[in-house]
């Protein structure tokens, strides 16, 4: 069950649902004797029902395995998983608390996230300012996001100053209207890299510090989070360096590179995978926990999945302006950031 945006219009969503299609494929083969013969099926909120009325089709229907995504839908997955003990549950970014057998928890460390663009804006830099857009003062993944955002930067140079603009809260929620405010106080104080992670207030970040390409601001550029951003906001692209994703389906073309790392067995490691379960076509941390559930074991919990980069991007895709500042990463730091993504995995390197 995916978060509200569906499949088609947000990155989660659509990684974790590529990430069951390639255990449909691949887990019968491995796992199962005799094929199996796995379907997959997705629903919305909103669009389809309410989640609580939706997970209940999918019991129904005798689903061995229920993946819902989004924190919105943690107690909905939480009092079904308790309902359903005979059906097994992953909740994708979800914290629960207490303990179910047939529940497990994957989420993303964003203050690994923010470190990773916090060392990417610094590099990137030239006026010695950056700076961060929150949705939140207090919200767990606005605090993480900020948190090591700062520590990024300051691995690289601690000199570089670090703006946080937060929504206060108690004067409406954070939307992009808002958003264009924030971005507006960080490019005035000479900020030149921005960072837009926040769901309510990003597309506002994100166009404020593009501008129209003849007006931005200090030659800045963005970075978005969660989305493809380059996709998602077209008049952004003037701007857009990157975006850093949660990476339920990590052993993905859109991983991060160059030389990427073996790092499928650290996270079989990771995740303590007796050996009987040591099979074949373990792509994922996703699949490595919906693998031991249909084996027999219980990997109840909260399980860390990794976070990454997505591609750099190229300007002059959009038909008016021009680029806010030509920027491409070189190969030194395309290496310095994938062995930083690395780190920070094995725990080399603390984000907070």
């Amino acid at each position: 069950m995916t978060g509200p945006d569906g499949r088609q219009y947000e990155w989660l969503n659509h990684a974790t649902w590529m990430s069951l299609e390639r255990q449909r494929r691949e887990l019968p083969n491995s796992v199962i004797l005799d094929g199996g013969g796995a379907t997959t099926a997705s629903a919305t909120p909103g669009e389809a029902g309410e989640p609580e009325d939706l997970i209940d089709d999918f019991v129904e229907e005798r689903c061995d395995l229920i993946v819902t995504i989004g924190a919105e839908m943690g107690a909905a997955t939480a009092a079904s998983a308790d309902q359903n003990p005979d059906v097994d549950f992953i909740g994708i970014d979800q914290h629960h608390d207490g303990e179910l057998l047939n529940l497990a928890s994957l989420v993303f460390p964003e203050d690994r996230a923010g470190f990773l663009v916090g060392a990417l804006a610094a590099s990137a830099t030239e006026n010695g300012t950056v700076a961060v857009v929150l949705d939140s003062i207090t919200e767990p993944s606005s605090v993480a996001y900020r948190t090591g955002f700062a520590n990024g930067v300051a691995h690289i140079n601690p000199d570089i100053e670090v703006l946080s603009v937060a929504h206060p809260g108690g004067v409406g929620e954070p939307d992009a209207d808002w958003g264009a405010i924030a971005a507006t106080q960080a490019l005035d104080s000479g900020a030149d890299v921005v960072f837009a992670p926040g769901s309510g207030s990003g597309y506002g970040v994100l166009l404020e510090t593009a501008g129209t390409g003849y007006d931005a601001r200090n030659g800045a550029l963005c970075i978005g989070a969660g989305v493809d951003d380059f996709l998602q906001v077209i008049k952004a692209r003037r701007c857009m360096l990157t975006s850093v994703h949660k990476l339920p389906d990590e052993f993905h073309e859109f991983y991060w590179r160059p030389d990427r790392p073996p790092y499928i067995k650290e996270y079989e490691e990771a995740l303590a995978i007796p050996l009987e379960y040591e099979v074949g076509h373990a792509h994922s941390t996703l699949s490595l926990i919906s693998r031991e559930f249909l084996l027999g074991g219980t990997p109840s919990g909260t399980h860390f999945g990794p976070v990454g980069l997505h591609f750099f991007n190229m300007w002059g895709a959009h038909k008016t302006g021009v680029p806010n500042r030509a920027y491409w990463p070189s190969d030194e730091l395309k290496s310095l950031l994938a062995d930083l993504t690395g780190a920070l995995w094995r725990g080399e390197i603390q984000a907070s």
